[in-house]
């Protein structure tokens, strides 16, 4: 047996992935890899990050699943420093795309895969990257929060989080696109969620963007937001952002921040179109409230981009049901996918 770290050489990375002494890193939701496996035997090693093990919260724990040829055969909450799981176990060589993906999301605890290991004379490759390349910028919608429990008063916890179950995954699968999601639940522009009116200026997502996102879990002692982020890892074609439904649980009790909200939104659009000269922006907004969609509409205006659209979301009203703590579920979710598809593929 050989064991074989997954790396840019041996794997198509997705996502804000970090790799450091021969481990990679699972930090935001869907991040992962995947790759080509020809051989008779492949497990896998994946475990907890050491912060998130010693703090030993179970509703902090990641969760991940791994598929085999598009099918998923392992998703669970991963709870050890480090677990084992074969994947093809065969006496004859075979040939399987694996796919590995983070479904919960980066900031309560980060998954470690140590290594692939194989029978002597397997092979594994990155697959090929896609043509069409797509960013998600979000909160706990984009994450796909709470799509994996149908219990509304249930307390936060990553279990509940499926990343492959988003709009944002959903629409990259049909669109046929690499994806890289930046989102974390909470969060928002001017404030993160608030249900008392008071301002939460610790979930702020724009901060963020230009490093490798925010965890309380740490990469090798080294925090992710420590870490910049090289946008040239991932030039994308198109970047989605759906951000205002956190800030609008502020707003509304403030009337007159929508007005800042819109020139923050204007400012972050002014960030991401630095980061990223040549994607087509999409602003969208709709599948839990509308209102801060006019202040949207006016950012997109005020930059003066011809390459930036807003779209607005058919707005869940509970025929499809709901998940965790009113949020969408999963027909909502795809409901929401196959809606922005058809746009980007207009807007393409």
């Amino acid at each position: 047996m050989k064991s074989i770290p997954l790396d840019s050489s041996s794997a198509k990375l997705l996502g804000r992935t970090i790799v450091r002494n021969d481990i990679l890193r699972l930090t935001l939701s869907g991040t992962g890899c995947e790759f080509t496996f020809t051989g008779r035997r492949l497990t896998l090693g994946v475990g907890v990050d050491s912060d998130c093990f010693n703090d030993g919260k179970r509703c902090n724990m990641p969760r991940i699943a791994v598929l085999c040829d598009g099918r998923i055969v392992v998703k669970k909450v991963i709870e050890e420093r480090e677990e084992q799981f074969v994947i093809v176990d065969s006496d004859a060589p075979e040939t399987h795309t694996i796919r590995i993906v983070k479904l919960s999301e980066g900031a309560f605890s980060i998954a470690e895969v140590f290594f692939a290991e194989t029978d002597d004379g397997a092979v594994i490759a990155p697959t090929p990257e896609k043509p069409l390349k797509i960013e998600f910028i979000g909160d706990s919608i984009t994450c796909g929060y709470g799509v994996d429990d149908s219990n509304m008063q249930s307390d936060f916890s990553c279990e509940a989080e499926n990343a492959m179950k988003s709009y944002a995954y959903v629409a990259a699968e049909l669109l046929g696109a690499d994806y890289s999601l930046f989102s974390y639940s909470g969060y928002g522009l001017i404030s993160g969620y608030t249900d008392d009116g008071a301002r939460n200026t610790r979930e702020i997502l724009p901060q963020w963007y230009e490093t490798c996102g925010f965890s309380y879990s740490s990469v090798d002692g080294v925090k992710l937001q420590d870490i910049p982020w090289d946008h040239s890892r991932f030039a994308p074609d198109v970047i989605v952002i759906n951000l205002g439904t956190n800030d609008n649980s502020f707003c509304t009790f403030h009337n007159e921040t929508y007005r800042e909200f819109e020139d923050e939104y204007l400012r972050f659009l002014q960030t991401v179109r630095r980061c990223n000269p040549n994607a087509l922006i999409v602003c969208s907004l709709g599948i839990m409230l509308t209102e801060p969609l006019p202040y949207i509409e006016n950012a997109a205006r005020r930059l003066g981009d011809d390459r930036v659209s807003v779209f607005r979301f058919t707005t869940q009203n509970g025929m499809l049901g709901y998940g965790s703590n009113w949020h969408p579920s999963e027909d909502t979710q795809l409901r929401a996918g196959e809606e922005l598809a058809e746009y980007i593929k207009g807007v393409l």
